[in-house]
């Protein structure tokens, strides 16, 4: 169903972009799962009745850049993805509290600098509680990360690869995105 293809930015990389299938659509939309040292994304669209996902992969900083370059890579990796992918949703994973107040406020400065960019290029933006994206994905809204990745490789009928937990959450994100109707 595809294979693995690996794209190298100036000053971030996109890796682990898995293409499956292009087509136009006005119906398109890119799921996010924040952060500052990995972002989990996924492109997908309605077909019929269906979602058909179109592709996902994981941005990743380089832990050596400053903060601000690594925001940087962030979003010029994300330009570069809705450039060739054109969606015309996002649909990003808000934050909750967290135990550590560091890590946190550099998540939301990296969604920050995310939404802004989705906000330039003209995408409309919608966001989706933690809670909400377990519910519609698992049917538990205090559902585990195993239990979420279960569910996201049976309702997407992904292989038994290991995809990592970023990834996951933005393909979890892309299906509750779908079921809350915003690829209509």
């Amino acid at each position: 169903m595809g294979q693995f293809s690996f794209e190298h930015l100036k000053e971030g990389k996109i890796i682990s972009a898995k293409k499956l299938i292009l087509s136009k659509s006005n119906h398109r939309i890119l799921a996010i799962d924040p952060g500052f040292d990995r972002v989990g994304w996924a492109i997908g669209e309605k077909q019929n009745t269906k979602l058909q996902l179109l592709s996902y992969g994981l941005i990743q900083t380089d832990k050596t850049q400053t903060l601000f370059a690594r925001y940087q890579a962030i979003t010029d990796s994300l330009k570069q993805i809705i450039t060739k992918h054109q969606p015309t949703k996002l649909a990003i994973e808000k934050l909750f509290f967290a135990r550590n107040k560091t890590t946190a406020l550099k998540v939301a400065e990296s969604r920050g600098a995310i939404i802004i960019t989705c906000l330039d290029l003209n995408l409309e933006v919608q966001e989706l509680a933690p809670n909400e994206i377990k519910l519609a994905v698992t049917g538990d809204g205090q559902a585990d990360k195993k239990a979420l990745a279960k569910m996201v490789k049976l309702e997407l009928k992904l292989p038994s690869e290991k995809i990592l937990d970023d990834v996951t959450d933005a393909l979890a994100i892309l299906i509750t995105a779908f079921h809350k109707n915003l690829l209509y």
